[in-house]
């Protein structure tokens, strides 16, 4: 599954570089088999962005945070790094739809509009089983947890 902001249209990429005087079926075909190794690196790019995307989710803390938390409240706690809203990022050029981050209008950096960044820095996530008091878990997660970030408990 690759990533919204990575995904790209060759065959679209190959009409722009044509142009339209020279859009020949043979021109054509030429260009794309002569896009046909970038395809291939960027099939090898999405695969290790995937996999990078997913080691991001966990970290030391995370898995210690969670390790602790299973240990004091019971089994099923699940701690876990918010890192879905990366996946929307998108930057471009200033034909893009978004707001322009900064003060100087003429860079061609724009974060597009469905961006939300996270409010919280890792969620965790408590069965309806278990039975704790909110209060004397925020204490423990306040002990351990990294300076300046933040968090959120649902139960599930």
């Amino acid at each position: 599954m690759g990533l919204p902001s990575y995904d790209i249209d060759f065959e679209k990429m190959v009409g722009h570089l044509l142009g339209f005087v020279l859009k020949k079926t043979k021109r054509i075909a030429w260009l794309t088999a002569a896009t046909k190794p970038l395809r291939s690196i960027h099939d090898d790019f999405l695969a290790y962005t995937n996999l990078k995307a997913y080691e991001v989710k966990w970290n030391g803390q995370t898995i210690k945070l969670e390790k602790l938390l299973q240990d004091k409240f019971g089994p099923g706690i699940t701690v876990t790094n918010n890192t879905a809203a990366l996946d929307a990022l998108t930057i471009g050029d200033g034909i893009d739809v978004g707001r322009n981050i900064g003060t100087d209008l003429d860079v061609d950096s724009y974060i597009g509009a469905d961006y939300t960044p996270d409010l919280y820095n890792f969620t965790v996530r408590v069965p309806g089983s278990i039975s704790f008091v909110q209060s004397e878990m925020q204490a423990w997660i306040n002990k351990y947890k990294l300076f300046a970030t933040t968090y959120n408990i649902i139960i599930v």
